[in-house]
């Protein structure tokens, strides 16, 4: 969409990617990982973000005319590959955390729902569409942050919540990302800047969910 605020939006999932880059590295470092480790996590996640923005930015690679099916297979592979590069690399690293941890970095997500409410209030997404994704993400996100004070202090509900954060996030990953392909894709296309969150946090509030659940599958 048209938008006079589309740069400075930009700007802000820029600084998103760039959270969740430092806030994996936060639990790269709670789990005790080795400093060569975290400095690889961070180069990884700063080309990461060069590239897609190179990409989103840039409008390089992809088609214009793709449509939303083949740009939701798109986002399914990125994400598989995501997960799978964590599985592979950082598996016994994220086995040591705590669930804390996991859910503290998921509550980021109020702020990012903060954000998407914003770009529909500026025009840069359809109103309705900022409405569903601002507010699935702010419950997401405060959902985690309960699970973990419950987690913390042992409450009885902890189980509970914990797997309430982990549904409605998972459902809220899978809402957003099916609506931005199939329901509002006339309005943003494959190369507006949601695509600097879908490609950068979503695969990594993917793999907490996966990490997540197994916990509790286990526990």
């Amino acid at each position: 969409m048209d938008s006079i605020y589309y740069p400075n939006t930009t700007y802000w999932v820029i600084a998103v990617a760039v959270i969740t880059a430092i806030a994996t590295i936060f639990l790269y470092r709670q789990a005790r990982s080795s400093l060569r480790a975290q400095w690889t996590v961070g180069i990884s996640f700063t080309v990461m973000i060069l590239i897609v923005h190179w990409i989103f930015g840039g409008q390089h690679m992809i088609p214009p005319t793709i449509s939303g099916g083949a740009f939701y297979l798109i986002i399914l592979i990125g994400a598989s590959v995501g997960v799978g590069l964590f599985y592979v690399t950082s598996n016994k690293i994220f086995e040591a955390l705590s669930q804390e941890h996991l859910q503290i970095v998921q509550g980021l997500r109020v702020f990012v729902g903060a954000g998407f409410l914003m770009e529909g209030v500026v025009g840069v997404i359809p109103a309705w569409f900022s409405i569903l994704d601002g507010y699935f993400h702010i419950t997401s996100g405060f959902l985690a942050l309960v699970a973990a004070i419950a987690f913390i202090k042992k409450h009885r509900s902890a189980r509970t919540l914990l797997w309430s954060a982990n549904i409605i996030g998972l459902l809220d990953i899978f809402t957003i990302i099916t609506s931005i392909c199939f329901l509002v894709w006339e309005d943003l296309g494959p190369f507006h800047n949601m695509n600097y969150v879908v490609f950068i946090a979503g695969p990594v509030l993917l793999w907490l969910h996966f990490v997540s659940i197994r916990k509790l599958l286990r526990s």
